[in-house]
């Protein structure tokens, strides 16, 4: 039977870790059936009540680590520690998870986690800390919270990602962030500015269309010109009269891709108070084969 608290060691077999007490890596595995070769990238092997009261599940980062470059090693090290983290979380008894992050802070807090559209049928949520705190594990943090909002805003179904749920997603994403601005423009702001051709995307869905812009002022000089990124919008695209083949066309729930990955960029960057200005603009729509929708050769001026 689990414990209630687990802890996660990153395990190179040339060189193990010694940084959690009561816990030796390479008797450990030594106790596991195992060949003449070094384990692959991601094994897992867990233990209970070791230490005493707790699981302990160590996973392997392969062969040759040393010898490998760093970002080699900090995609191996994510890969482990993501590893030993899908296999505590059968176990509905653990809540805590202490990582041995010695390797790479950075890498281990940036662990992959479950990107499903629809809520876990399991209710609590496993808390992570390192063994030792440092700026790089909370600085790994912020990068893997904000990838996991990209993925889950390009999953999630669009009927519950529609231009309005992705502005109010992001309102709850950057809320208490300090230097950020969030401005959301319906239809009659765009009509005014005379945005006609993303108009015309709009008129065979029954979803108004939003315009995001996200406003970071993170620079000494709050007036220097910011950087700029724009991201894509279509929350879904049938392709409208041009309709799309029906093989695949759920996949059009993620046309939005751009839009959310400079939405997450964003987030890690406010997040971290990097010191520059930045400007994100995203257009938000559906584009549906509705009675109104845009024909192939229509043309549209401002």
């Amino acid at each position: 039977m689990s414990s209630s608290q687990a802890l996660i060691v990153p395990f190179d077999p040339s060189a193990p870790s010694q940084a959690v007490a009561g816990v030796l890596p390479l008797q450990l595995w030594s106790l596991t059936p195992s060949g003449d070769k070094a384990p692959k990238a991601g094994t897992t092997a867990t233990f209970y009540n070791t230490p005493a009261g707790k699981t302990t599940t160590i996973s392997s980062v392969g062969d040759g680590f040393a010898a490998k470059a760093s970002e080699v090693k900090r995609e191996l090290v994510r890969k482990s520690v993501g590893a030993a983290v899908k296999e505590l979380k059968a176990f509905d008894g653990v809540k805590e998870v202490v990582v041995d992050a010695e390797l790479d802070p950075h890498a281990a807090a940036g662990r992959r986690r479950s990107t499903r559209a629809t809520p876990s049928p399991r209710k609590d949520k496993i808390a992570f800390a390192p063994v030792e705190a440092s700026a790089e594990w909370d600085r790994g943090v912020v990068y893997a919270q904000s990838q996991n909002l990209a993925r889950t805003l390009a999953e999630y179904p669009a009927n519950m990602i529609t231009p309005t749920a992705f502005t109010e997603r992001v309102r709850r994403e950057f809320e208490g962030i300090a230097n950020v601005e969030i401005v959301v423009r319906d239809e009659a702001w765009a009509a005014e500015k005379g945005m006609n051709v993303f108009l015309s995307v709009t008129h065979g869905t029954s979803e108004p269309a939003k315009f995001l812009e996200i406003i970071y002022k993170g620079a000494a000089d709050k007036t220097a010109a910011p950087l700029a990124f724009v991201g894509k919008g279509i929350t879904f695209d049938s392709g409208g009269i041009s309709l799309k083949p029906g093989a695949g066309m759920k996949l059009m729930r993620g046309d939005m891709g751009g839009a959310a990955a400079v939405v997450s960029a964003a987030l890690a960057i406010a997040k971290l108070q990097l010191p520059i200005n930045l400007v994100v603009t995203t257009p938000l729509t559906e584009n549906m084969p509705g009675p109104s929708a845009t024909k192939p050769g229509d043309m549209w001026t401002p």
